[in-house]
């Protein structure tokens, strides 16, 4: 019986792990792109939205993002110091995001009409379920106060309106006697505390939602020009002062009236009088991170290309891109014909994938306007009938960042454009400047970071993008263009710590590549970019090289080749045991 037991023992064991661990309730997941539960936000999917969004006794700010989208990179810790900021204001309103790189989100981000990225909708409490239904847009803004004024600004006219009435008052009255200021307070309710300001401010309303548990505590905000202003001795704006239920009142205003000191002095006045202030939920932030950034994967050879970072970036372009539109016709079905176009004709294909893209370009060719839920429909069903389209696992490996918020996709399409490139300017004719064409169709009208999209358009027409009329001219084009957006994102809060953004290629890859003052020497250059992106060069995982050299020059600038994945190196482990 003795094997009973250890297997009773061993069950009970594996029972404790679990429950341990972070394991989704119901269609729950903890972590998805950009954010996790730990930033206070709720994480969406297909699987969990309905339940989450619709028919809420709450308010929801709803971002939909996407994860490889610089911008959306950039605005995320502005997001989520909101998220920490009003985490007291759960009861009426909570964020809530939605990743629309992830392919099974796509239905919902169309269905919402979005097309810009990061995307605000506010959507009201009791939200229903409807075709027109698709949130108000609010702005996305350069840092957290402003867009919580926003969002404070846009609940004042939703209690115009006659909602959120779970919410505080939030609008501002005039009053020339404590006794009227507090009139209609109700009679449990021990400390009223006044808030004079202008009518404009946001202050005394975020002070109002952030004590808004606070059991018989109320907040009021009071014009800073009414009589009680000068009664109350208040002259120094936003002023606070504290009543009791004696009318008794007790001027609490702080040197420096920031929001944080007024709060800091409403709760100093509490708990001088022993109040009993609300249990909230504690701050488990980054206590499930996961971050890479120690993960010492093998060095790749950088002047390769791999496979895998190809097909991937394919199939995203495929499966999350083209299919964004709600209705696709006119300028951007062209784009999308064109795009195709210059894949099948440059593309280093394996296996079934061109037959595949062949079809869908003929399939696509043949109506002059599609919906967008038709454009994926078709994409799955020639990738069934046409299986296997792809030859790998699908992951990232040259364009592997640090940490899963960093490179992946945007330097997949930066490795597959320069790929395409090189490759056309083999064949006759004139295919170069058709991807350089091509390529700034597919940004413009479906790269899902609208900033990014703006700035590239931006450079192409500065750098005469449609002048460019030869294959070698389109290589190095899309070259110097490359390393001017890594002049630009240089420093910036997207880029991979580990991989900064340089001018490349390096001296240490190619000396021969600059002239003696540090000139560029173009046939030289050139000749690099025909051995880093020919097809004889590209490689899959199963010939990637381990090395002891110091880190790619590539790999530092969103097309640069470092790291293997952890899955392939845990699989080579298991490999080994085995």
């Amino acid at each position: 019986m003795y094997w009973l037991q250890v297997l009773v023992l061993t069950i009970s064991l594996l029972t404790g792990l679990v429950k341990g661990a972070v394991v989704p309730e119901n269609d729950d997941i903890y972590e998805q792109g950009l954010y996790s539960k730990a930033d206070h936000v709720h994480v969406l999917t297909i699987k969990n939205f309905d339940k989450k969004i619709y028919g809420q006794n709450h308010a929801t700010l709803l971002q939909f993002y996407n994860s490889y989208c610089g911008h959306c990179r950039a605005f995320a810790p502005k997001f989520k110091s909101l998220a920490a900021d009003i985490q007291s204001w759960k009861n009426i309103l909570q964020l809530a995001v939605l990743d629309c790189s992830v392919e099974e989100n796509n239905e919902i981000c169309r269905q919402f009409e979005v097309m810009a990225y990061p995307s605000l909708r506010y959507l009201h409490e009791n939200y229903v379920k409807a075709a027109s239904n698709i949130g108000d847009r609010m702005q996305s803004t350069d840092t957290a106060e402003r867009l919580k004024s926003q969002l404070v600004t846009k609940m004042k006219l939703e209690q115009a309106m006659g909602r959120l009435a779970s919410a505080p008052s939030l609008n501002i009255m005039s009053h020339a006697t404590y006794d009227s200021a507090v009139r209609d307070v109700p009679s449990n309710v021990i400390y009223t505390f006044l808030v004079f300001e202008g009518e404009n401010s946001t202050i005394g309303s975020q002070l109002a939602l952030d004590i808004n548990d606070y059991q018989n505590i109320k907040l009021k905000r009071v014009h800073d020009n009414s009589e009680l202003a000068e009664v109350a001795s208040v002259n120094n704006f936003p002023g606070l002062v504290a009543v009791g239920s004696s009318l008794v009142p007790t001027l609490l205003t702080p040197k420096n009236p920031t929001k944080q000191n007024l709060l800091k002095a409403i709760n100093s006045f509490l708990k001088m009088k022993n109040y009993a202030f609300p249990v909230r939920d504690i701050d488990t932030q980054g206590l499930y991170g996961n971050d890479f950034s120690d993960d010492k994967s093998l060095s790749l050879d950088s002047d390769v290309v791999y496979y895998s970072d190809l097909e991937k970036t394919l199939k995203t372009s495929l499966h999350t891109e083209i299919t964004r539109h709600k209705t696709l016709d006119k300028d951007a079905l062209s784009a999308l014909l064109e795009y195709l176009d210059v894949i099948i004709t440059s593309f280093p294909f394996r296996g079934n994938l061109r037959e595949y893209l062949v079809d869908l370009r003929n399939t696509f060719g043949t109506k002059a306007q599609w919906g967008g839920s038709e454009i994926y429909d078709v994409v799955k069903k020639l990738e069934t009938a046409h299986a296997p389209v792809y030859s790998t696992n699908l992951e990232y490996i040259g364009c592997r960042g640090s940490q899963p918020k960093y490179r992946g996709y945007t330097c997949g399409l930066w490795t597959m454009f320069h790929t395409l490139t090189i490759n056309a300017a083999d064949k006759p004719g004139t295919e170069g400047p058709k991807v350089l064409r091509a390529m700034h169709g597919y940004v413009k009208h479906f790269f899902g970071c609208t900033e990014c999209s703006q700035h590239f358009q931006e450079m192409a027409a500065r750098n005469r993008i449609f002048e460019v009329n030869e294959n070698d001219k389109a290589v190095l084009w899309l070259w110097i263009s490359h390393n001017e957006v890594n002049l630009r994102l240089s420093g910036d809060v997207t880029e991979d710590p580990v991989h900064p953004k340089i001018q490349f290629p390096s001296p240490t890859k190619c000396p021969e590549c600059r002239k003696d003052r540090g000139a560029w020497d173009l046939p030289k250059v050139y000749q690099y970019l025909q051995r880093m992106y020919g097809m004889r060069n590209i490689q899959d995982a199963r010939s990637a090289r381990s090395a002891t050299t110091m880190p790619s020059p590539f790999s530092n600038l969103d097309i640069g080749m470092l790291s293997l994945l952890f899955a392939l190196r845990t699989w080579r482990r298991n490999q080994l045991l085995f």
